[in-house]
């Protein structure tokens, strides 16, 4: 996007509403009809811009534990760009968008903290593929005997005992409510039980011998990083298998991710995967990559 325009739209979005920015975005790319090169213009318009810090999306105004907005183009984390990304593309005006921002983000796309895809392995992938959004492309990229399993059990009762009382945002709340409602939550833990979440993965140990079958992902691929039974119960009060999601676009000169970054410069940027991935080599953690491809 030349830049003049991106400064227009950035100076346009101090002053308009969430639908008109939605609006806006949305006029971008009315021209485009390709999902994957949909995805990459409009994720272009948000280079740069901060990562948002605490989740910066919730229920809305409405919310009974979070009224962070619905959906907003300020700041991302690497989810909720990844979320925008994908509900821009699919959408030719604002009131598609606003759905699928819903069915993406929510169980059945019905909105409440309970219902919210909080958990990748568990809820986010299997819920998209079920709601026909996403579907896994594994296989195109490596054959299934060099994929490897990612298995942890998903401790619901103990992540919503763990939920902190600076995660209930609700600005108008006095600090007894906000105490009430996080007890709330707490006292929810008993309708929930632990789940045992799997996700087939490629290894990243596989992709670096083998870095030319990075030019087999498609163009606007959402790519999950997995840390197989990730250790979170001190801090989550649970194990996890994915900490981080971002979107994979092919250039002429190589393989590049496009993501919300949490480390370093915080922001929305795009780097070489290859590299990306070279960082990880030999990782305690983090072992590999889950991909999925939108469905248009």
């Amino acid at each position: 996007m030349f830049p003049y325009v991106l400064l227009c739209l950035l100076s346009f979005s101090v002053f308009a509403s969430p639908r008109e920015q939605a609006d806006k975005l949305l006029g971008l790319i009315q021209n485009e009809d390709n999902i994957s090169l949909r995805m990459d213009q409009v994720s272009n318009t948000f280079l740069d811009l901060p990562y948002g810090d605490g989740g910066p999306l919730g229920e809305g105004e409405t919310g009974r534990f979070d009224q962070d907005p619905l959906y907003r183009f300020d700041t991302f984390d690497c989810t909720t760009f990844v979320e925008t990304v994908v509900s821009l593309a699919l959408s030719k005006n604002v009131d598609e968008f606003e759905d699928n921002m819903n069915r993406i983000r929510y169980e059945k796309g019905e909105i409440d903290y309970l219902t919210r895809n909080h958990f990748p392995s568990l809820q986010w992938i299997p819920n998209n593929i079920e709601n026909g959004m996403l579907k896994e492309i594994n296989d195109q990229i490596l054959s299934l005997p060099e994929q490897r399993l990612a298995e942890a059990v998903i401790d619901l009762p103990n992540w919503l005992k763990h939920i902190k009382i600076e995660e209930i945002q609700v600005p108008l709340a006095t600090l007894e409510e906000k105490q009430n409602l996080l007890q709330e939550l707490h006292d929810l833990s008993v309708n929930y039980s632990p789940v045992v979440a799997r996700l087939n993965y490629l290894p990243i140990s596989t992709l670096l011998v083998k870095p030319e079958v990075l030019k087999l992902i498609p163009h606007g691929t959402v790519v999950n990083f997995v840390r197989p039974n990730w250790d979170l119960t001190a801090t989550v009060g649970t194990h996890m298998n994915v900490s981080h999601q971002g979107i994979i676009f092919q250039r002429r000169n190589g393989t590049y991710l496009r993501h919300a970054s949490v480390s370093g410069i915080k922001k929305v940027m795009e780097v070489s995967f290859i590299d990306y991935l070279k960082k990880f080599e030999n990782h305690p953690t983090l072992k590999g990559i889950h991909l999925m491809q939108v469905v248009d």
